[in-house]
């Protein structure tokens, strides 16, 4: 029986958002609970718990402390969902002496901050920036995600302060179990595999990559990590579209499982 659907806090994050998409598919019976860092997240899943987190930004690449943790720990990827990511930008003031913001925020809004050429206050969520706004005495601003409505105290200077328009972060629903969560959908089918190197040699990514191709199998992303045991050593993350029970991704699997010691991450619904 699922307990908890453990993500990453303070509520009002793009974190809970994604969660509360999972949890409307789970049943609003499981609650949401929150970590305050991704590792605490991570090592929540267990029997009865199940986590969101962050897997890939559209613009920052892919979230390696998530990557990292596939790498070592037997965890199991059930769904995906893709979230806008958008900020606006809300004052105390028409004239703001400082700038309130989470580090991946302001990373993300650099353009407009630069622009500003206002001293940055760096927060550690983007909950903790509006609420320094919010009880500020100095003038000030924050940036804050477009879903979180502005406080009757603040206005918005700015409605949309994203250097990127298209901006969105890919979340992924964990367990503990590779048993189906959720109700089999009649649509495009993803999985992936953490590629573990502890046989390597000249050709081995080359000829992993050639068993995907010899079965026509698309894939949609790859990404190294190093091991930490040594330069020029790597684990290799890859999504591809298919599910596990198609032929061509068993024959592509059975033959990575020659070259590679293999970490199955699981076959899920692709979201759109």
């Amino acid at each position: 029986m699922i307990e908890q659907l453990v993500t990453l806090g303070p509520a009002g994050t793009f974190s809970e958002r994604a969660a509360q998409h999972f949890q409307q598919q789970l049943g609003d019976s499981v609650p949401i609970v929150f970590k305050s860092t991704l590792a605490d997240v991570l090592h929540s899943v267990n029997d009865t718990q199940l986590a969101v987190v962050p897997i890939e930004n559209l613009i920052d690449g892919f979230v390696s402390p998530v990557v990292d943790y596939f790498a070592h720990h037997p965890l199991y990827i059930h769904a995906e969902y893709r979230l806008p990511i958008q900020y606006h930008l809300l004052a105390n003031s028409e004239k703001p002496e400082q700038v309130w913001a989470q580090f991946v925020a302001a990373g993300q809004c650099h353009h407009a901050l630069n622009t500003l050429s206002l001293p940055i206050v760096h927060t550690a969520s983007n909950t903790a920036s509006l609420n320094e706004l919010i009880a500020a005495d100095k003038p000030s601003a924050a940036i804050v995600p477009s879903h979180i409505p502005c406080p009757e105290q603040l206005h918005c200077i700015q409605r949309t302060i994203a250097d990127s328009h298209k901006n969105q972060t890919r979340f992924v629903l964990l367990s503990a179990h590779a048993e189906p969560l959720l109700a089999l959908q009649d649509r495009r089918w993803k999985s992936s595999v953490m590629l573990i190197d502890d046989n390597d040699h000249p050709g081995l990514l080359v000829d992993s990559l050639k068993a995907f191709a010899e079965q026509g199998i698309n894939l949609t992303s790859i990404v190294s990590r190093p091991t930490g045991d040594g330069f020029g050593q790597y684990h290799f993350f890859i999504d591809f579209d298919g599910h596990e029970q198609d032929p061509s991704v068993q024959k592509a699997l059975k033959k990575l499982a020659e070259l590679n010691q293999i970490r199955w991450l699981g076959s899920y619904p692709a979201f759109n």
